[in-house]
């Protein structure tokens, strides 16, 4: 199996951060059910009850795996909500030129490519929330990350109303997400169009 890159913390691997860095590879290769405490030492390739220790129950182990999602996705997709959001912020002080939607879909298509095994643990984890509530509403606090930088780039884009864009926008991200996660190879012009209709549909929508 391949376990997902460790956090570097001084010259060590931090224990907790390999767990949980592990848990999201298994999951993205086994599936939910796929993660015990047993499987997880093993692939993380500690000790018997290095698990319980950090992650008393299962429950925890997933709240502990969603937060730690949330702040690699962070990291990751900060270039390209900065991108986006500084292109539509200069065009609305009376630059009419279109964001550069290719190189964005570049950034895009580096960062899904680097966080394949955490969206595909993304998705089962998503898939789980509708039948386990507590899987669904530690996703539930997953997706408000999303929706707050997509917020910003409807703001950017004009929109009065920037919550509910936010999420239509995220659905419609989300779409090119799942399709270029399960039917690679992606051709990056898809990426590139298919942002461009989901931004600027905000931008018409709510046009003057």
């Amino acid at each position: 199996m391949t376990t997902a890159k460790v956090t570097d913390t001084g010259g060590r691997a931090d224990t907790r951060t390999l767990l949980l860095d592990t848990a999201i590879a298994v999951i993205a290769e086994h599936g939910l059910r796929g993660l015990t405490h047993r499987a997880l030492q093993e692939a993380a390739g500690l000790k018997h009850g290095s698990v319980t220790y950090y992650f008393k129950t299962w429950d925890l182990l997933i709240l502990a795996v969603v937060d730690r999602m949330v702040e690699i996705e962070k990291d990751r997709s900060g270039p390209v909500v900065h991108d986006l959001v500084r292109s539509l912020a200069v065009r609305s002080q009376g630059q009419e030129a279109e964001p550069d939607y290719d190189r964005i879909a570049a950034l895009l298509q580096q960062w899904w490519t680097a966080s394949r095994d955490l969206l595909l643990a993304r998705f089962e984890l998503d898939l789980a929330g509708a039948r386990q509530p507590a899987v669904r509403e530690a996703m539930a606090r997953c997706g408000a990350e999303f929706r707050r930088a997509a917020e910003l780039v409807a703001l950017a884009a004009g929109s009065p109303d920037p919550e509910l864009d936010a999420q239509v926008l995220v659905k419609l991200i989300d779409g090119l997400m799942l399709d270029f996660i399960i039917r690679p190879p992606q051709d990056l012009r898809h990426l590139s169009l298919g942002l461009r209709h989901a931004v600027e549909a905000i931008r018409h929508d709510h046009a003057p």
